[in-house]
């Protein structure tokens, strides 16, 4: 078990593309494995207009899990952008339960020999 005070919190999208375009995101390293959320995706392209991020008709939040190899020099996570685990939610409180609940989840699996230093 990765206890909480262990867990490491990022102020950017972990994912996605356009995350900088997301009002919403929480990123949060748990050893091996990065969960990312974002969601409230605004793209400059379509004039100030909220878009979905799936294919869903209530795709407007999203949480991804990846594996992780730790950090860079700049304190960055090491991703593996190939999606072990997701959902996808219509209300950012819903996206909020969710990303605590992958985060749950995965510090409670067996830290594996990624995301170490």
């Amino acid at each position: 078990m990765i206890k909480k005070s262990e867990w490491k919190w990022y102020g950017y999208a972990g994912h996605f593309v356009g995350g900088k375009s997301c009002a919403y995101h929480l990123s949060t390293r748990i050893g091996g494995y990065l969960v990312s959320t974002v969601g409230d995706y605004y793209p400059l392209s379509n004039h100030g207009k909220r878009e979905r991020l799936g294919a869903g008709e209530d795709s407007w939040f999203e949480t991804f899990v990846f594996k992780c190899d730790g950090e860079d020099v700049h304190g960055d996570p090491v991703v593996d952008f190939s999606e072990i685990d997701s959902e996808r939610y219509s209300q950012s409180i819903d996206a909020e339960r969710g990303h605590y609940r992958y985060c749950e989840k995965y510090a409670a699996v067996m830290p594996n020999k990624r995301g170490t230093k």
